[in-house]
């Protein structure tokens, strides 16, 4: 599964402009914690080894969005606690995220 995520994010990120510095590309799983659909600014929380990490990405207009059965969905689907993945390219302390899969709820 994530190697098919990897080559996505790949497809996505060289068929699109994004406003990155195209040198770094990290992802992040976790749940959204906020959500601002007019500026696309999302945070993201990931729990892991008992710390709280907080990922502040910013989903343009150009960035994909799938739901894990494959179909396209539409920034609507994204609020607070829905589980995701997020490929991301690194701008400053922030990122600009080249596609966003949302998971199933655990």
């Amino acid at each position: 599964m994530k190697t098919l995520l990897a080559a996505l994010a790949i497809m996505c990120a060289s068929a699109t402009d994004a406003d990155a510095n195209g040198a770094v590309q990290r992802e992040v799983e976790g749940r959204v914690e906020s959500f601002d659909a007019v500026s696309g600014r999302m945070v993201i929380v990931r729990e892991f080894r008992g710390r709280t990490w907080r990922v502040e990405v910013t989903a343009g207009p150009a960035s994909t969005i799938f739901a894990c059965s494959g179909e396209r969905v539409d920034v609507d689907r994204l609020r607070a606690g829905t589980p995701l993945g997020v490929f991301y390219e690194v701008v400053g302390s922030e990122g600009i995220a080249n596609l966003i899969m949302t998971e199933p709820e655990r």
